[in-house]
Order: C-alpha cells, then structure tokens, then sequence
C-alpha cells in the first residue's frame, strides 16, 4: 500500500512539474523556412568569436550569431570557445585561472583579440538575435549566470536572446532567474562534458529547443523531441549533405561557420 501511494504521488509530482513546463517558440525565428545562425560569427571569414566575424554575419544577412562566453579570473564575461589559449597562443593556461587583460593582449599579438560579451552585445544590430552558449564545467555557476542575465537585460536584450548550454544545471537556474528567457539545451554524444551526454536532461532542466549535434540527428530523436513542442536547430552544418540532412528532418534552422551556405527550395 505505501509502495502505490509512493508510486501515485510520484505521478501526481511529474504530472504537475509538466504542466509548468511550456516551451515557447521564440519571434525571431521563422516558422516557414530552416533559419541559418552564424556559429562564432562567420569563421571561414574571420576568426570565429571575434568582433570582426559577427559584423561580417551581420553584413551577410544572417538572422542572428551564436557566440560561447566564460568567466575570467577576474569575473569578466569572456567570449571565447576553447578553456584555454592553446588554439591561439600556445599557453595551456585556462582562461578561468587568467585576468581578461592578459587574455586580451594575448590574443592581440596574434591578430585575434577576443572580446568581452558586453562589446558583442553592444554592436548587435536590434533586428537580429544572439544565441549565447553558456560554457560551465562545474555543476553549479551562479556568478557566471547572473553576469550573463544581467549583461543581457543591461542592453534591454531579454526578447532577442536565446540561451544554451550543454550543461542542464545551467538552463535551469536561467530560467530560475527569467522565466521568459528562451533556452535550449545542447546535446552531442561526442565528448559531451561530465555526465550530460543524454537527451534525457531536457526533462530537468524544460528548455524551450533543442540543438543537436548534426551527427546524431535522426528521424528517432527528432519526433521524441518534437513531442515535446521543443523548437530543433543543428550544429554545426557547413556542408550541402549536412544541409540536406536538416531540412528533411524538419528542423527549424543550423549553425553554420559559412554564412554564404545555400539553402535549397526542398
């Protein structure tokens, strides 16, 4: 007998959890074609996280630009990929553990300076959106959250961002903070980050889409997130099979590093 009231109350607990769980479709995404979204800008024209890469999305028609940030030693909001410089530099050193000055001149004398999400936002055009992926390795980062929160309410940005996160803890506290701020959760079984490498996550974490590694998008997946009345976008696709790929999935759009990647009439 307790083990059936334990098992209904469980049902009752998810039940409700569900009910205020309401994925919203965001405005600046079409419905009626795949959206392109500039992955680090537009990097087979310029670095990618750079200034100059998200004006050249910018220039070339995109939508919107996706852009990574994490926090420096110093608590500045730094947009870059990689945890450390090595890709740039050579140093091992993780960003984390180093002041944004010396990120920044790094990076300086290798012609690739990586800028501070506030100069990112700053030079956003007010028709187009920015996708800012979250970068957290540790399970809980409340500092790193509330500057992004923050920065983005700074700019008056609420309704033109969309936040991701391979790190579901993350998403959750976003939208602990802002309810209304979309959110999408990242999943790819390559090298997926501490645990998270399940589509399981979202029913923790209730993210309004769902991007997914192009590699692992499959008809299967696809109409189980579709279920969910998740919007799906793909990364990262830079090639006509990819593309193909996307569009007879159904998907609402891709992260792409060529912002000049045609879209068929398919």
């Amino acid at each position: 007998m307790i083990l059936l009231f334990i098992f209904l109350l469980f049902i009752l607990i998810f039940y409700t959890y569900q009910l205020r769980w309401n994925p919203e479709y965001p405005d600046f995404y079409c419905s009626e074609e795949i959206i392109k979204i500039g992955h680090q800008g537009a990097p087979v024209l310029a670095p990618g996280n750079t200034i100059e890469s998200f004006i050249k999305a910018f220039k070339a028609g995109l939508i919107g630009i996706e852009l990574d940030v994490q926090l420096s030693k110093d608590g500045e909001l730094v947009v870059f990929h990689d945890w450390n410089l090595g890709n740039i530099s050579g140093s091992p050193e993780q960003i984390e553990n180093m002041n944004y000055p010396e990120i920044r001149d790094l990076s300086l004398e290798n012609n690739c300076q990586i800028p501070l999400l506030d100069e990112v936002l700053e030079i956003c055009p007010k028709d187009r959106f920015v996708n800012i992926e979250i970068k957290s390795r540790y399970y809980s980062n409340s500092q790193l959250v509330k500057k992004v929160v923050k920065m983005i309410q700074k700019y008056n940005m609420e309704k033109l961002v969309v936040i991701s996160s391979f790190n579901p803890f993350v998403l959750q506290f976003v939208k602990k903070i802002i309810p209304a701020l979309p959110t999408a959760y990242l999943w790819s079984s390559e090298d997926a980050p501490f645990l998270f490498n399940s589509p399981l996550w979202i029913w923790m974490c209730r993210p309004d889409g769902f991007h997914i590694n192009i590699n692992n998008a499959d008809e299967k997946i696809i109409n189980w997130v579709r279920k969910k009345n998740l919007n799906i976008l793909a990364f990262t696709v830079n090639n006509a099979f990819d593309l193909s790929k996307a569009q007879k999935l159904g998907l609402d759009g891709i992260f792409t590093d060529d912002p000049h990647l045609k879209l068929s009439s398919a």
